[in-house]
């Protein structure tokens, strides 16, 4: 159900941060995390069974293995008011992540493997944002949403490898607004825990030819439970910004995705995925305060590539990638009289753009991947109640990452 806040905005000296929560799930690309996030043809290197379940088929040994993340976020502001010109505002912050760790067992006919993965983490902060004139406070959302994994590769012949996985979800995810109302409302706040739950699967497959292979995956739609724990201050001040709920699904959508894998040119290894997401809509509320207006549910393209050169007299291989991921935010204009917000028209999807590079070091039955992602996101508002604000708003995000692996 789509939302409409009516508040009423200040026109000047305030910093309103923009809008764009993270919300697609995420998979962990193992060797490939350097190479655009792709892997999920990947026969050369092991990639990770949350990719792609058949590739559990390529283990030799029993493996584990296990990742871990530092992301940077980076914030710029650039305010264009008719009132008083042009402002300009930044901030930073930097998270750590435990990201993945698994277990793979190979037997002569089939493969088994169990790990627990990182799937959602959206991270939102927000600064004295105006809900009403002269009216400020400051929002946060943060947290994540884990699975166990339980998966099964089976190799029919040489050239075609099959899996399938079994995901149990877990996590939580928090909204928190404080008022920041010229230090005279600190006293009064609100938050909500979202505890989600689900279940889904998926299944892969792997075509190996002699210098190219194949992968293809479809993962099933299913409905995470949502249970809403709502808290607030003594002054009730921003209770009309809670759900309406106290439990709701949110619906996690069909992801069609296959990739292909080229090793034909000497000390060379290419990779492209393609990924499609098909949402429908939902009743669920991960942030207190939507600013700019609700995400869009529908289909999403993501295209990802990858290139890895490692001549036969290096030790270490140079990898790099890039990926394009449409986020469900747009950005937007927002309309209203008197400075009464009433209604959003979207404009542009935003788009996250990433750039990575990374490594890998072998040290007898130990692997160290290193992985660097650059990512780059615009988003734009204008606001026309009745003075016309332009806020166009970068994230930089900046994730070094270890993935390491032992054969056992």
């Amino acid at each position: 159900m789509r939302r409409q806040f009516l508040f009423i905005i200040i026109l000047s000296g305030v910093s309103l941060f923009a809008q764009n929560l993270d919300l697609l799930m995420k998979y962990n690309s193992g060797y490939y995390a350097s190479m655009g996030g792709t892997g999920l043809a990947s026969v050369k290197h092991i990639s990770s069974m949350d990719m792609n379940p058949a590739e559990l088929s390529n283990y030799s040994s029993m493996n584990l293995s296990v990742s871990q993340g530092a992301t940077y976020y980076g914030y710029d502001l650039l305010r264009i008011s008719s009132l008083v010109g042009e402002q300009f505002s930044n901030w930073n912050e930097c998270i750590y992540n435990f990201d993945h760790v698994s277990f793979v067992i190979p037997t002569n006919h089939l493969s088994f493997g169990i790990g627990i993965y990182r799937k959602l983490s959206p991270h939102l902060i927000n600064k004295k944002i105006a809900v009403t004139f002269s009216d400020l406070f400051s929002q946060e959302t943060n947290g994540d949403v884990y699975s166990v994994t339980f998966g099964l590769g089976y190799k029919p012949s040489n050239s075609v490898s099959l899996g399938i996985s079994f995901s149990k979800y877990f996590g939580e995810l928090k909204s928190i607004i404080r008022g920041e109302n010229h230090d005279i409302d600190l006293d009064k706040w609100v938050s909500m825990e979202n505890d989600l739950s689900g279940f889904n699967f998926k299944c892969g497959l792997i075509y190996v030819h002699s210098n190219w292979s194949a992968g293809f995956t479809i993962e099933a739609p299913f409905k995470m439970k949502v249970k809403t724990s709502k808290h607030i201050s003594d002054v009730q001040k921003y209770k009309y910004l809670l759900p309406h709920y106290d439990a709701t699904d949110w619906h996690q959508p069909l992801v069609i995705a296959s990739g292909v894998s080229y090793y034909g040119i000497n000390g060379f290894l290419i990779e492209a995925d393609f990924e499609i997401r098909k949402y429908k809509s939902s009743d669920v509320q991960i942030n207190l305060f939507e600013f700019g207006g609700l995400p869009i549910w529908q289909d999403l393209k993501i295209f990802r590539i990858g290139v890895e050169y490692k001549p036969a007299d290096w030790n270490l291989p140079l990898k790099a990638g890039y990926a394009v991921i449409p986020q469900l935010y747009y950005s937007n204009n927002s309309f209203g009289l008197s400075n009464i917000i009433s209604s959003y028209q979207n404009t542009d999807q935003n788009i996250k753009h990433s750039y990575t590079v990374g490594t890998t070091l072998e040290l007898n039955k130990l692997s160290l991947d290193f992985a660097i992602d650059y990512s780059v996101l615009k988003w734009n508002r204008t606001l026309i109640a009745p003075q016309i604000i332009e806020d166009d708003y970068k994230e930089k995000n900046i994730t070094f990452s270890i993935f390491a692996s032992l054969s056992l």
